[in-house]
């Protein structure tokens, strides 16, 4: 057995209460014959009677045997046999504890009750280590009478499958309780979340970073520190359980919001699975009053009615009947809506081409996805590019009253596809546009951020 694995056994019976020094001489006298104590204390570093007083210990408890020779020898267990008897010793003592619970029940119900008188003060416990802190959450689930509220970082998804709480989860949801999960979800463990309940609604929200479950307005466990390594033992991990009806107040008004501003989980595996982004878009049109801005368009056409002099000019591009010029007016950018859309065309595009790990092939795939769509020869001049050269581009020549607002669409779709494939926040910027009777199209791209 090397050092690597034994140490890994150690920490393990150790973290399923076992004695450090008991832990060790296990793995001692692993494929030993049988040894004196003193020749056993010598293997893990203690004194004979240290050695000789934890033997006797670990003979009651069943975890090492004797033979009947003067001196006494002993001989170990195998370590699988090891963690099937510290399981049934747990399982004797939680029957233990049952029984306590049903006699303190039936026995002291006057006592009982007077403990039961809750408190209107706020209460905060602290609770250490991921097995305690997904233990008490388990608990607090099964007393669920309303709602369940969840939010996962990035890799909580998997304590809480290795965990009981999704039976409690799930038996909740039988007598009738509202679960909401919101998660920061991604190609690795959308499979565990596809494996829930079709009942529990379940939102994704990107970069997660906040992990807590929240029962009927009145508890919380706020999980305030977490191992990073997904595969850690959490002994570190630490949680603050809260019973605050004010403070839940406040908790769950922000749980809304996280929840509003987050994707159906349909939506998530669309794009993680399938690369499409099918959820509706989001626009913001215009600010201010509209009615003071059709009142001042209205003064400013004396004379003539308001549809035919405002709304349907002449020579200007329209939709639904509406000139772009006039919209503005309104405080409509019909040019910011298409470069939205075009975003999302972008970000589709890139998705579609996910699985090129290598930037400078990507790009050269891109070009031919460009062209199929009717949207010209594609050039760049580098890799992330800052300047992108469309030739032979036939949307606009099609239309040149409609060139200008569609080659916004152009720009949105430069946008989106450098914010999904590189996590820029870009600006693309047409300085030639074939609508304006140039022979290509150039885009000059202003980066902001780079996540």
């Amino acid at each position: 057995m090397s050092n690597e694995v034994a140490s890994d056994i150690i920490e393990r019976l150790i973290e399923g209460g076992l004695e450090e020094k008991f832990a060790n001489i296990i793995i001692a006298l692993c494929g030993q014959p049988p040894l004196k104590a003193s020749e056993i204390g010598k293997l893990v570093s203690i004194s004979r009677m240290d050695a000789y007083n934890s033997l006797k210990k670990m003979l009651e408890m069943g975890l090492v045997k004797a033979t009947l020779d003067k001196p006494m020898r002993f001989t170990g267990m195998q370590v699988a046999d090891v963690f099937k008897l510290m399981i049934k010793r747990e399982e004797a003592n939680v029957r233990r504890l049952q029984q306590h619970l049903e006699e303190l029940n039936n026995d002291f119900s006057a006592i009982h009750s007077n403990l039961d008188s809750k408190s209107t003060e706020a209460l905060f416990t602290v609770i250490k280590d991921r097995h305690s802190i997904y233990a008490t959450i388990e608990n607090v689930v099964q007393d669920a009478e309303h709602e369940v509220w969840l939010m996962l970082s990035k890799w909580g998804i998997l304590h809480l499958m290795r965990s009981g709480i999704v039976e409690s989860i799930n038996q909740s949801l039988d007598r009738g309780v509202d679960v909401r999960l919101v998660a920061d979800i991604d190609s690795k463990t959308i499979k565990f979340y596809d494996g829930l309940d079709s009942r529990i609604e379940i939102r994704h929200r990107e970069k997660m970073a906040q992990m807590g479950v929240y029962v009927d307005g009145e508890l919380g466990i706020q999980i305030v520190h977490s191992e990073s390594n997904p595969t850690g033992r959490g002994r570190d991990d630490t949680a603050l359980l809260i019973e605050s009806k004010d403070y839940m107040k406040a908790q769950i008004e922000l749980l809304k919001i996280q929840w509003n501003d987050g994707i159906a989980f349909g939506s998530a595996k669309a794009r993680i699975v399938d690369g499409m982004i099918t959820e509706p878009l989001r626009l913001t049109i215009g600010e201010g009053s509209f009615y003071n801005r059709l009142r001042g368009l209205i003064s400013e056409e004396s004379g003539f009615g308001f549809t035919n002099a405002i709304l349907r000019r002449p020579d200007e591009p329209v939709t639904l009947g509406i000139s772009a010029a006039s919209l503005g007016q309104l405080g409509v950018d019909m040019s910011q809506i298409i470069r939205i859309i075009g975003q999302r065309i972008g970000r589709e595009l890139a998705l579609e081409l996910r699985e090129e790990i290598d930037d400078e092939k990507f790009w050269k795939e891109l070009g031919k996805h460009w062209e199929k769509l009717g949207m010209g020869e594609l050039i760049i001049d580098s890799v992330p590019p800052r300047n992108v050269t469309v030739k032979e581009s036939k949307s606009c020549d099609k239309d040149p009253q409609l060139g200008t607002i569609l080659c916004h669409m152009d720009e949105g779709v430069l946008e989106g596809i450098l914010m999904e494939r590189h996590g820029f926040t870009a600006t693309a910027s047409e300085r030639l546009c074939t609508s304006k009777g140039q022979d290509h199209c150039l885009f000059e791209i202003s980066i902001q951020h780079t996540e």
